[in-house]
């Protein structure tokens, strides 16, 4: 079947298409996924609507209210910006994992988290950071925190008329450390596991903690917060036994899928290890800048 190529001149005229074409028609990033998809004959879309001249969907903007990520921000570009690095460096870390060279050329900030396939590094990291997705349609804009915009596998909230617009992520306390950690076979595969953790000091004593975010993509149908443990370690001091306890607590709240490259068990246990390894390492980060104890 024929795939007719869209190209709009901005986002008005993006939207628009969306809203004609609805469910006949996908947009298109970077293609890093949408077209393997395509070869294999899983999607069959009428048209693709190419985000690609979209000028409101690029850029990186800081403001007092945080960090604004234009959806066709590129993975190498997350790594190359200064100001994520500085401000929220776990996203440049975790983008730094993501496939081959190539792809990280190519392959957009929006176009993984809609894409959302099992084991994509960027959405732990963007969970640890409390991001929000800023969605539109003709009629209206809405925000949905990214604990919400994964429904299942490949599935987001996302409706047949709506765009991906940016990914909005709130200042991060002072002090506080980030880690993205990543099990797979090889650099370039997607992660069985990979866990991101922000940890807050609290300022009042060595390793204590003021808050704590983990996000677990590959050990679950969607990546997750595990709030279960980050309740238990709010105002801990986190040592080594704390943070084995974390790990252990954490793997109670995923479940993972077995398949060729591993089962459910070792899933599970690799997240115990991967929060326990990332959570220690944040501790160091936060140590060696001087910001646990008062």
């Amino acid at each position: 079947m024929e795939c007719k190529l869209i190209r709009p001149a901005d986002l008005d005229e993006a939207l628009a298409a969306r809203e004609q074409y609805t469910h006949d028609a996908l947009p298109i990033a970077g293609g890093q996924s949408l077209l393997v998809m395509m070869r294999n004959r899983l999607v069959a879309p009428a048209a693709l609507i190419d985000l690609e001249p979209i000028e409101a969907l690029r850029g990186v903007e800081v403001s007092s209210a945080g960090i604004s990520i234009g959806a066709m921000n590129t993975c190498r570009q997350l790594i190359a910006s200064p100001v994520l690095g500085e401000e929220v460096g776990v996203l440049p870390v975790a983008a730094r994992q993501v496939s081959s060279t190539a792809v990280r050329n190519l392959g957009t900030i929006g176009g993984n988290v809609c894409h959302n396939e099992p084991g994509a590094d960027l959405p732990p990291a963007l969970l640890a950071l409390n991001a929000r997705a800023a969605v539109r349609r003709r009629a209206n804009a809405r925000e949905v925190p990214l604990a919400e915009f994964f429904t299942g596998y490949f599935e987001t909230v996302l409706e047949p008329d709506e765009i991906l617009c940016r990914i909005d992520i709130e200042h991060p306390p002072a002090g506080a450390a980030g880690v993205y950690l990543k099990h797979a076979i090889s650099p370039e595969d997607l992660a069985m596991v990979g866990v991101a953790a922000v940890v807050v000091p609290d300022g009042k004593q060595t390793g204590g903690v003021a808050e704590v975010r983990i996000g677990i993509g590959g050990a679950a149908p969607v990546p997750l917060r595990a709030a279960r443990t980050e309740a238990a370690l709010k105002g801990a001091v986190l040592d080594a036994e704390t943070a084995r306890a974390a790990g252990e607590t954490a793997a109670t709240e995923v479940d993972p899928p077995s398949d060729p490259h591993a089962g459910a068990d070792y899933r599970r246990k690799m997240v115990s290890v991967f929060v326990r390894r990332a959570l220690l390492q944040a501790a160091r980060q936060i140590e060696e800048n001087g910001h646990g104890a008062a």
